[in-house]
């Protein structure tokens, strides 16, 4: 018996209503009425899963379940051919005394380790933020090789000696998928580009092949200036999305490449008729499609997604509000250094100018004196005149 979106969309209302922790997620969701729009549009067949969300992202791309998909997905996006074999427990881990929450951290064949991080809003100390992502990888690589995190001890890369060594180290990979690019991943060299990759170079030429490594993809610039020719069915690979410098192309495949078109085609699809036309294109995708429909038969399940998303994304706007209080008060501070500064050089001067001032009236005050002593030898001498005026008169007579 096939259900219409509106046999789901009742359903789900049924059993909202008919059980108190549902009917309390959903109140909890309604507080924010974009929110409880996307999941009734969900229901009614207007709207995809938003795949870019922790919940949905961590569903579709289960380590367990779907142990080859996101070994797809880490592949495409590094542009090399790898293996997922674990993906590390949703802990925070602590680097120089500052919490660092990632998204997903994976542990590959090889050794390596990669953090698949979606930022959905735009942060404000985005270098600073993506440093620290990439220093806490190289952190947890080390415990691994050292025996101190009891989860994925590399025994593999240890060569069979108890005794590890900077040689057992594998690459760290931050991956970052942007939803709202701020201005510094637009490229100065074409705003179109949108699949930027980061590796440490040398001024001199030399060959040293640091640990980490960075990928940093726009999804915002891709859906604007690429997504419409993938629909259309122009699916023919560009310098906008593979450039082989940053490659060794015996690694990497015309698979590869395809698929990076198709799972970021996915990420930005909206509605079911989009994904119904990328399946046109990549047929793979239909088990994607599967995934998120069988959603439409729990909805209890997906309304805890909905408010799991929202609950981080109510996180993550506080972070960014504190980061750029932070940021305003930073700015307030050296604006009170300035005026400080300048209220000292102004006490400097009135100090300088009450100093001469002191010295001026010192000085009248000495003019003065001599001035008083200058009047009474005056008086004296026209004492002595009066004296001698009067002994002439008396001499003339």
């Amino acid at each position: 018996m096939e259900f219409s979106e509106k046999d789901y969309y009742d359903a789900a209302m049924r059993q909202i209503n008919g059980d108190s922790l549902c009917l309390s997620t959903y109140q909890y969701l309604k507080k924010n009425e974009e929110w409880a729009g996307r999941y009734e549009d969900f229901l009614k067949g207007r709207k995809s899963l938003p795949l870019l969300y922790d919940p949905f992202f961590k569903k579709i791309f289960n380590p367990v379940e779907r142990r080859d998909r996101l070994s797809e997905l880490v592949s495409c996006l590094l542009g090399q051919k790898v293996t997922v074999l674990e993906v590390f427990p949703n802990e925070d881990s602590q680097f120089l005394g500052v919490m660092i929450i990632m998204d997903m951290v994976v542990l590959m064949a090889d050794g390596s380790i990669a953090n698949i991080e979606i930022q959905k809003i735009s942060y404000d100390f985005q270098a600073e933020r993506i440093s620290c992502y990439s220093a806490d990888l190289v952190l947890r690589q080390y415990k691994m090789i050292t025996g101190k995190n009891e989860k994925g001890k590399l025994e593999s890369s240890m060569n069979g000696s108890s005794k590890p060594s900077y040689k057992d180290m594998r690459k760290v990979h931050t991956i970052i998928l942007f939803e709202d690019s701020n201005k510094s991943l637009i490229s100065q060299v074409d705003k179109a580009l949108y699949f930027h990759v980061g590796k440490t170079q040398f001024n001199t030429g030399i060959k040293i092949e640091l640990l980490q490594d960075f990928v940093l993809v726009s999804l915002d610039t891709f859906k604007k200036y690429r997504y419409s020719d993938i629909r259309e069915g122009r699916i023919k690979i560009t310098d906008y999305d593979y450039d082989s410098s940053q490659y060794n192309d015996e690694l990497v495949s015309e698979k590869m490449k395809q698929d990076r078109l198709k799972y970021l085609s996915l990420f930005v699809a909206e509605t079911p008729q989009e994904i119904e036309r990328l399946i046109e294109i990549f047929p793979d995708l239909e088990s994607v499609r599967r995934d998120i429909n069988e959603y439409l038969e729990r909805p209890g399940e997906v309304l805890s997604m909905f408010s799991e998303a929202l609950r981080i994304l109510d996180r993550n706007t506080a972070e960014l509000m504190v980061d750029r209080m932070k940021d305003e008060m930073e700015a307030l501070q050296v604006q009170n250094d300035e005026l400080t500064g300048e209220i000292d050089e102004l006490k400097e001067q009135k100090d300088e100018l009450s100093w001469k001032n002191n010295e001026l009236s010192w000085k009248n005050n000495e003019l003065l004196g001599k001035n008083n002593e200058l009047s009474v030898k005056n008086n004296e001498l026209q004492a002595e005149v009066e004296k001698l005026k009067k002994l002439l008169a008396e001499q003339n007579k």
